[in-house]
This record gives C-alpha cells, structure tokens and sequence, in this order.
C-alpha cells in the first residue's frame, strides 16, 4: 500500500513559507535567469499538493498516489537545492572578502545540516517514507542556506567599527570562474593570498586592484567589524567594493 500524504496545508505551512521565502530571497540577492528554477519548481509543487488534495479516484487512476508523491518530493527538492545553490552563489565572494571565512562558512554549515535533516526526519514520519535522496537534499540545502544567511547578517552591520589592515601579497591569482560565477551570471574575481592570523587568507579583489598587485606588494585594506566577529573586507587600497 502506497503512502497516503494526508495533506494538510496548516501543518506544513511552515515548511511551504520556508520554500516561498527562499524563492523569493534568491530572486532579490541573485542577478540570473536561473532564479527562474526555485520560483517554477515552488509553484509546481504548490500545484501539485493542491491537485492531490482535490483529486478523486479518477484522477489517481490516471496518476497513481505513489507518482504524485515523488512528483511532490522532486519539486520539493528541487526548490530547496536550486534556491539554496543560487544563494550561497551569490554570497561566495563575500565569504572570500571575510576574514577568517572558511572558519564562519564551516560552523554555519555544520550548525545548519542538522536542523535540515531533523526537518526530513520529522516531514518523512508525517508522510510515512523514507528516502536518502531526500534526507541528503534537506542536510545539503539547510547547510548552504545557514552559510548564506550567516555571512549576509555578518557583513550587514551599519556603523560598525573599521579598521586598516596592511599586508604584503603572497600571490596572486587568475579565475576563469565555475559553479558559483556560473549560477549567479557573475563576472569572476581574480584572487589574491596575504598572510594573516598566522595562516593564508584567500582574497577576490577588484580587477582594478589585481591589475596593479605583485608579489610581495603592500596591500592596504579596510575592513569592519562583523556581526559575528568576523571582520569583512570593504576596501581595497582606498578602492571600495
């Protein structure tokens, strides 16, 4: 016997503001076409959840319950991955420009993957089914958007403290772009590396300013004070972001 959804909109509804919020928070952080993915697939599973809702014996004849559930779960899925992949997109260059980045984007994320996958646990015991695809898209999806969501909140301090940092560059570095470039229709920023809390830090400069870097060259930054503690970098040489 196939699992039986038992929708009810009032239950769920936290999880569908949650999807509907974060379709309409990639549209406003992302400049792509792609944010048309999050917007569509939410649509469609609210579609979906409707017709299943409404739908009689007939309509499960032509369309079995075990086809509209995993139509459901796909669109679900797809919402969640694609709007989560566009927002840290659009955030990774932040990430590079915040000191000590990696270290925030790692504690973001092993704080988000946990309450992603308790979310599936909870939704999969309500709907009576278990699946690893899902499971993992919950933890993937709830991981990025904590990283997206912590660095936005910790650059977005107005009137925080600034500081001059001077560093000399190690080395720098061009990007052809990839993933994140490609999903968020950015122009790619080259890198440049300057030692710094007694390792490396890795940052995505203006090609103003990796255009007149060398090596060994003295760098002045401007950074302010994070809402988390982690110091974002504002300015480069005098030259604002």
């Amino acid at each position: 016997m196939p699992p039986d959804l038992n929708i009810n909109f009032y239950k769920i509804a936290p999880l569908l503001l949650l999807l509907g919020a974060l379709s309409l928070w990639s549209c406003v952080v992302v400049d792509s076409y792609f944010v048309l993915i999050p917007i569509a697939s939410f649509i469609l599973l609210l579609a979906l959840m409707i017709t299943y809702k409404k739908a009689n014996e007939i309509i499960f004849e032509l369309i079995p319950r075990l086809g509209f559930l995993y139509a459901i779960l796909a669109s679900l899925a797809v919402t969640l991955l694609s709007a989560s992949l566009l927002l840290i997109s659009a955030e990774a260059v932040h990430i590079d420009n915040t000191l000590n980045g990696l270290s925030m984007l790692r504690i973001s994320m092993i704080l988000g993957a946990p309450i992603g996958v308790m979310s599936w646990v909870l939704l999969s015991k309500r709907i009576g089914y278990k699946n690893i695809f899902m499971l993992k898209s919950f933890l993937i999806s709830y991981a990025l958007v904590a990283a997206a969501a912590t660095s936005q909140i910790n650059r977005g301090v107005d009137g925080a403290e600034q500081k001059t940092i001077v560093r000399g560059v190690m080395e720098k570095r061009e990007n052809s772009g990839g993933l994140t470039t490609f999903l968020a229709q950015q122009k790619p920023a080259h890198y440049i590396t300057i030692p710094y809390d007694g390792g490396v830090e890795r940052l995505a400069v203006p090609t103003s300013v990796w255009d007149t870097m060398y090596k060994n060259a003295t760098l002045n930054l401007t950074a302010k004070a994070g809402y988390f503690g982690y110091d974002y970098v504002v300015r480069f040489n005098g030259r604002t972001l």
